[in-house]
C-alpha cells in the first residue's frame, strides 16, 4: 500500500492548519507524500527534514514547503514546534503570483528550487501562524479568506526571501516553464523529446535550444531525470521494481531495471537496500 495521504473531504477547498507542539519522544515518520501541497511554519528549530532524497536541516524561524507527489519524512527534535498548513491548489483560485511561485515549487526539482527559507526572528513568523491556528479552530465568517490572506502573506515573505537565488522558469510563458509544467503533468506517458516539442508546437531543436538555454541539459536528459526521481520515489516508497515499471507505464519491467541502473549506477533492489 503507497503511503499517500489526501484530504478525507474531497469537496472542502479549505487550508487545514495543525499545531507541530514539543515532543514527548522524537519524531520519526516514514517516507510518504501527499495529493495537497504542506506549508511547514518552523518557530523552535531542531531535526532535519528530509523531501525527495535530500535533507534539510530544521531552523528557528523557517519555512519548508512540501509540493504535491514528493516523498518526505519530518524527524523533529524534542523541543521544536511550529504549524504546518496543508492546501490544495485550487484554494488559491485566480492568485497567479501564488499559483506561479507554488507550480515553480511543483515543477522543479529540490535541487533546482530549494523548499526551505529562513528569516530573522523579527519577521514574527510565530505571531503570523498562531493567528492563522486560532482563527482556524473558531467559526467565525470569513474564516477560510482571513486564512488564505495570512497564507499569501507567508508566501509573499517567502518570495522576498527568495531574491538573489537562481531564477529557473524563465516566466510562466516561456517555452522552458511550458515544457517543465508538460514534464511534471505527463512524464509517465510521453517519453520522447519529439511529443513534447510537437505539443508545444515548435521544433524539436527548438525545444532543445530554450531546455539547454536554462538548465544547461538536453530535453531528454530532463526527461529521464524526472523520471529517475518517480522511479526513486516509487521505490523508496515500498514498490517493487515490477510494480514502479507498471506506475511508470514501461512495457518490461527488465527494461525499466536496465534502464534505473544506466541511469543511477545501482539497480532497484541495491537503491532500496541503501535506503531502507
Amino acid at each position: 500500500m503507497i503511503p499517500t495521504h489526501g484530504f478525507s473531504d474531497k469537496a472542502q477547498k479549505a487550508i487545514v492548519v495543525n499545531e507541530l507542539a514539543g515532543l514527548s519522544d522524537y519524531d520519526f515518520s516514514e517516507p510518504h507524500r501527499h495529493h495537497y501541497f504542506e506549508l511547514f511554519v518552523f518557530i523552535k528549530g531542531g531535526g532535519t527534514h528530509k523531501i525527495d532524497f535530500e535533507e534539510f536541516p530544521i531552523h528557528d524561524h523557517s519555512i519548508h514547503i512540501v509540493a504535491p507527489g514528493r516523498v518526505h519524512e519530518v524527524r523533529r527534535e524534542l523541543d521544536s514546534y511550529g504549524f504546518v498548513f496543508l492546501f490544495e491548489t485550487d484554494v488559491l483560485l485566480a492568485d497567479y503570483l501564488m499559483t506561479d511561485f507554488f507550480l515553480d515549487h511543483t515543477c522543479y526539482t529540490v535541487q533546482e528550487h530549494a523548499p526551505d527559507y529562513h528569516f530573522p526572528a523579527t519577521l514574527n513568523l510565530e505571531e503570523i501562524a498562531a493567528r492563522m491556528w486560532k482563527d482556524s479552530q473558531a467559526a467565525g465568517p470569513l474564516k477560510n479568506e482571513f486564512l488564505l490572506h495570512n497564507l499569501s502573506l507567508l508566501c509573499i515573505y517567502c518570495m522576498r526571501n527568495q531574491e538573489g537565488r537562481a531564477v529557473h522558469s524563465g516566466g510562466s510563458n516561456s517555452v522552458y516553464f511550458r515544457f517543465r509544467r508538460l514534464l511534471h503533468d505527463r512524464f509517465r506517458e510521453l517519453k520522447k523529446v519529439k511529443e513534447y516539442a510537437s505539443l508545444l508546437a515548435i521544433s524539436e531543436k527548438q525545444l532543445n535550444e530554450a531546455v539547454k538555454a536554462h538548465s544547461g541539459a538536453s530535453a531528454s536528459a530532463l526527461i529521464y531525470k524526472q523520471l529517475i526521481l518517480e522511479a526513486k520515489r516509487l521505490l523508496n516508497l515500498g514498490l517493487s521494481a515490477k510494480e514502479a515499471a507498471y506506475e511508470l507505464a514501461f512495457d518490461d519491467p527488465g527494461h525499466f531495471s536496465k534502464f534505473f541502473k544506466t541511469q543511477t549506477g545501482f539497480s532497484p533492489s541495491e537503491f532500496q537496500k541503501i535506503h531502507a
